[in-house]
């Protein structure tokens, strides 16, 4: 619908570049089969994540990383040469190598068990071949934006029904030749995606109105007030994301006023009025105005109505078990590898199935997976991201590169709140929204490099 606003010399684009080299072309196919790919999670959530032919599972995710890797065969410079430039790869590629280390044993025993529980650290692949990509196609990032806004409106219109209709899977149809549901939208993935569109709609505008922007964010906001109602997770995560983009912006005071007078006034109307959903969400939680104000409430303590309060203690109970049993079998440090059901192994079944792998949290996921080596490399990761990314951003403004900057801004507020709903949430361990986190670190990486393999360069 509408471009961002920008030159291309900013977003990477140098007009006065000689054009690139004819190798790389699978870089190339990587990045433009990144979109869709992107777009189709950001939609449908779980159902796109893969499909089946009868017999034969296609992973769309993995498919995409196939030609991401036949790339990095065929033309390695496009990836050697970032690799060398960016000292923040180094602690990426650490902890990737370090779970590839704590995985290969476990392939023996558990097999495909221990290569799917892998996906918490492999899908760090997106990262690295992002970065290729763009090495390769700096108009790439153009092709994603423009491509985000013109999904945007569509993908406003169809997350409330998402969000509302997901309790409904069990009784929906399903994904052919799977047992997957065709609504399985998780609510947290859901304001993350809303998230997304509003950081696009007010930092990349392009030719939006004013008007048509605040429209578009309204329900933006009704969408994360849906989400919040059934996940507090998702709730905390647009929070953090949020005050990360307002902390970049000049006239944050008074958006964060307009925000909080919009969502309190929306809230009060609600409950006067009674308004609420007519369908029943997760775990009994209703789809309204109090349930919302009781999921607030409940992040400060346990004394909570409903099963909220007692969703927090199972988890810590599994948290805990988990860590001791760690601890007793002496792989604190090394970490217990993948494979093994970790919640079955400390007596906590999910009703006979085995879904519930982890310890529903991502960090700790990792902590337990690769352990004390594990959590440091990941912990060491991302304060060296946020420390180049506020920097960069800060250089970017100075040197009048806005878009550049508004986009390093936008994969802050992305990561940010995936990074804080993973605590309350296995997100990592699935491409629908690993993919989504690790294409904005190396989107982030990009647009901050003082190195010339992103053309365009840093100059006015």
């Amino acid at each position: 619908m509408s471009s961002p606003a920008g030159t291309p010399r900013e977003l990477g684009g140098d007009l006065g570049a000689p054009p690139p080299d004819a190798s790389g072309r699978l870089w190339i196919l990587y990045g433009r089969l990144l979109g869709p790919l992107l777009a189709g999670y950001l939609l449908l959530d779980r159902a796109f994540a893969y499909l089946h032919l009868p017999g034969s599972p296609l992973f769309v995710g993995e498919m995409v990383l196939g030609v991401g890797a036949a790339a990095a065969v065929v033309s390695t410079h496009y990836l050697k040469v970032p690799i060398r430039d960016e000292s923040i790869l180094a602690p990426l590629i650490a902890f990737a190598a370090w779970g590839l280390v704590r995985t290969v044993p476990g392939v023996a025993t558990y097999h495909l068990d221990a290569v799917r529980d892998a996906a918490l650290w492999f899908y760090c692949l997106f990262a690295f071949f992002v970065i290729a990509a763009l090495n390769r196609s700096p108009e790439l990032l153009d092709r994603w934006i423009n491509g985000l806004s013109r999904l945007a409106p569509w993908l406003l219109l169809w997350l409330p029904f998402a969000v509302v209709l997901y309790p409904l899977g069990d009784s929906a149809p399903t994904v052919p030749f799977t047992t997957v549901s065709v609504l399985s939208h998780k609510s947290g993935s859901s304001a993350i995606a809303a998230l997304l569109v509003l950081g696009c709609m007010w930092l990349l505008p392009g030719t939006r109105s004013a008007r048509s922007r605040t429209g578009w964010s309204l329900l933006a906001l009704v969408v994360v007030a849906l989400a919040a109602t059934q996940n507090r997770g998702g709730l905390l995560g647009v929070m953090a994301g949020g005050a990360v983009g307002l902390a970049f912006l000049r006239n944050r005071v008074g958006l964060a006023a307009r925000v909080v007078l919009v969502m309190t006034v929306g809230l009060g109307l609600a409950s006067l009025l009674s308004l609420k959903v007519p369908l029943g969400g997760l775990q009994g939680r209703e789809f309204s105005a109090t349930q919302l104000i009781s999921n607030v409430a409940s992040l400060g303590g346990k004394d909570t109505p409903g099963n909220l309060g007692g969703t927090v203690e199972g988890r810590q109970q599994l948290w805990t078990r988990i860590l001791d049993k760690q601890v007793a079998d002496g792989h604190l440090v090394d970490g217990s590898g993948f494979g093994q059901n970790l919640a079955s192994e400390v007596g906590v079944l999910d009703a006979g199935k085995d879904s519930l792998r982890s310890p529903h949290n991502s960090h700790l996921h990792i902590m337990a997976r690769m352990g004390v080596v594990g959590i440091s490399l990941w912990i060491a990761l991302w304060v060296g991201w946020y420390w180049r990314m506020i920097g960069g951003c800060r250089r970017l403004a100075r040197e009048g590169l806005h878009t550049r900057r508004q986009v390093g801004v936008l994969s802050l507020m992305v990561t940010t709140a995936v990074l804080v709903s993973c605590f309350f949430d296995p997100q990592l361990e699935g491409p629908q929204v690993a993919a989504v986190l690790w294409t904005a670190f190396g989107i982030g990486v990009a647009v901050t490099t003082v190195r010339p393999w992103f053309r365009g360069g840093i100059g006015p």
